[in-house]
């Protein structure tokens, strides 16, 4: 009798194959206490040659992801993360002052690092912490002496079912060994669904219990579509998940065809479709996906992985060069600095009740001038070498606009004085990320250039919900009239001046979602690179004139469930039908 089990989709698709149990062990040793200064020397070097032939090991995998960007990228961040100096730097003094072994060290810091990476609230931030047990674990494995992971000798491909999967080793595998992953835990943002997605690997997280349910060798269907695993399926659910394979595979074949094209409407409405980025390198692939430039470049990711980076205005002027050369004429927006929330680190030194409601965002930024100049110091130089424009987060009053733009004229006179060569000061643009915001857009707009919605926070705020708390996530709802009338206030008042408006967050990829923004005028959406091809075709069955009363009548409706059933009901008939599975999926998971 077949056992079906209903997770988190993380890579969309459909696979059927044989299961591959992988136990990953934990990052407990036992401990071992040094007797002698010899000893100490010794445990010393036998963690520098860790940390060596670890590296060697993730230049080796990326070196096999040459057609594989987003692999590349990742193990970049994991050798990012092993050269990280204060980790290093606080192993080898618990192995000088405290006398134990270099495993214990290490096991130690490392525990120490991934409680607070699980205890962020911000579900991208929580699942970085794999990455940092990944680097962690193949230290450990060369300090132990383990055997080569197993994974590395399969012939024959597989779905690969774990209790959790650490990234590298998903990147160490080739796309003819692995059919699909399911696992225990993760999420939908976590870099192994990432990288899984860029393999064109379906995958499930979340499942809860498919490492104890599976049987190896067993047969799996993993549906990345849905979320669902079917372990033995019977024949009836063979031949379904077969066919929907085949409709899957064609659909996507389909929409790639088009990712040259640029984004517009039914009846020619030109949209900016752009991407939201993490890292620099990212920028090599939206071209690739068909984006039309980089809506939100999340400034703060090279902040966490890095934190001397804050200090560093070289490092940060190379990635952001990087990036506009990369995407030149096209435009980039590059967002300051969002530290705070969950964001955090240990050289931010504060104690808050209510941290999002705290000291984050451009509040940071201006109360650290000195090393918020770095910063705009580094955009400016990297202004020159293509379309860059600045963007600020967390504003809610015109004055921090003002005190941004006095801080780039100085800073640009400085460099002038100082002979370093330099671009035209970027446009400044805000995000709208609360109601003080949108109740203020008249008069934050005669203050900047262009304007983006910030859909995540807005609802948050809007909805008084965290939506990483388990008892209020439901209430999240991007689709509330409340949050609804919001946007549109803020695209007709942007309209009224002329001036170009943008949304990120989850909303400017939701399905339901993309006639209403639409429909309220919005100039350009911002999503996941690897979501730009659906989100274009997505545009391309949409009709101005028919979202734009569509969108209007929403703003007379009572509840976000009066809302999504109008939405429903114009794009059942309009979207291609792999794009309605999602929709059904949505549909299924609010329980309607």
């Amino acid at each position: 009798m077949s056992i079906r089990l209903s997770g988190t989709p993380a890579s969309p698709g459909v696979s059927i194959g044989p299961a591959f149990l992988l136990n990953v062990e934990e990052l407990r040793v036992k401990k071992k206490t040094l007797r002698t200064a010899e000893e100490v020397e010794i445990e010393l070097e036998r963690f520098t040659n860790a940390i060596t032939k670890t590296r060697g090991e993730l230049e080796l995998i990326s070196d096999r992801l040459s057609d594989i960007i987003e692999g590349k990228q990742l193990m970049e961040v994991h050798i990012l993360l092993l050269n990280d100096p204060s980790m290093i730097a606080d192993v080898q003094n618990r192995i000088e002052n405290e006398h134990v072994c270099a495993e214990y060290a290490v096991s130690t810091v490392l525990n120490n690092v991934l409680e607070r990476f699980r205890a962020m609230k911000d579900p991208y931030l929580r699942n970085r912490a794999a990455d940092i047990r990944d680097v962690g674990r193949r230290v450990l494995a060369n300090l132990l002496g383990t055997e080569e992971e197993v994974l590395s000798s399969l012939n024959s491909p597989v779905i690969l079912v774990s209790k959790d999967l650490d990234p590298s080793q998903t990147a160490g595998l080739s796309r003819r060994q692995l059919l699909g992953i399911a696992t225990d835990l993760g999420g939908s943002t976590s870099h192994t669904a990432i990288l899984a997605r860029s393999m064109g690997i379906p995958a499930v997280v979340a499942l809860k219990d498919v490492a104890e349910s599976a049987v190896p060798g067993q047969c799996v269907i993993i549906d990345g579509i849905h979320g669902n695993v079917i372990l033995d399926p019977d024949d009836d659910e063979l031949r379904y998940y077969s066919e929907l394979k085949k409709r899957y595979n064609a659909a996507e074949a389909e929409i790639a065809l088009n990712a040259d094209t640029p984004a517009a409407t039914a009846d020619g409405k030109s949209i900016e479709l752009s991407a939201n980025i993490e890292f620099s390198q990212e920028a090599d692939q939206v071209n690739r996906f068909g984006g039309y430039g980089i809506g939100l470049f999340r400034t703060e990711f090279i902040r966490l992985l890095s934190p001397e980076v804050e200090d560093n205005e070289e490092m940060h002027y190379r990635a952001y060069r990087h990036v506009v050369e990369t995407m030149n004429p096209e435009p980039v927006i590059i967002r300051t600095l969002d530290l705070g929330g969950d964001k955090f680190l240990d050289s931010i030194p504060t104690v808050e009740k209510n941290p999002f409601l705290g000291w984050r965002g451009i509040r940071i930024c201006l109360d650290r001038p000195e090393k918020f100049k770095k910063q705009l110091s580094a955009l400016l130089r990297a202004a020159r070498h293509g379309n860059a424009k600045i963007m600020l987060p967390m504003i809610t009053g015109y004055d921090q606009v003002v005190q941004v733009r006095g801080m780039l004229d100085n800073i640009a006179a400085q460099l002038d004085r100082d002979g370093i060569p330099r671009g035209d000061i970027p446009p400044l643009g805000i995000m709208i990320e609360t109601p003080a915001a949108v109740l203020g857009i008249d008069l934050l707009l005669p203050h900047t250039d262009f304007v983006s919605i910030g859909s995540n926070d807005l609802t948050q705020y809007t909805l008084a919900v965290d939506r990483g708390s388990p008892y209020v996530s439901n209430l999240f709802d991007s689709l509330h009239p409340a949050v609804v009338r919001q946007i549109e206030i803020v695209a007709r008042k942007c309209r009224e001046v002329g001036q170009w408006v943008g949304i990120c967050g989850q909303m400017a990829s939701n399905p339901l979602a993309i006639p209403l923004l639409l429909g309220f005028g919005l100039n350009e959406l911002s999503v996941p690179l690897t979501l730009i091809p659906d989100v274009k075709e997505m545009i391309s069955v949409i009709r101005m004139s028919e979202v734009e009363s569509l969108a209007e009548s929403t703003l007379k409706m009572k509840s976000s469930e009066e809302i999504r059933k109008c939405v429903l009901d114009y794009v059942k008939s309009r979207y291609p039908e792999i794009l309605l599975d999602e929709i059904d999926r949505e549909n299924n998971d609010r329980g309607n």
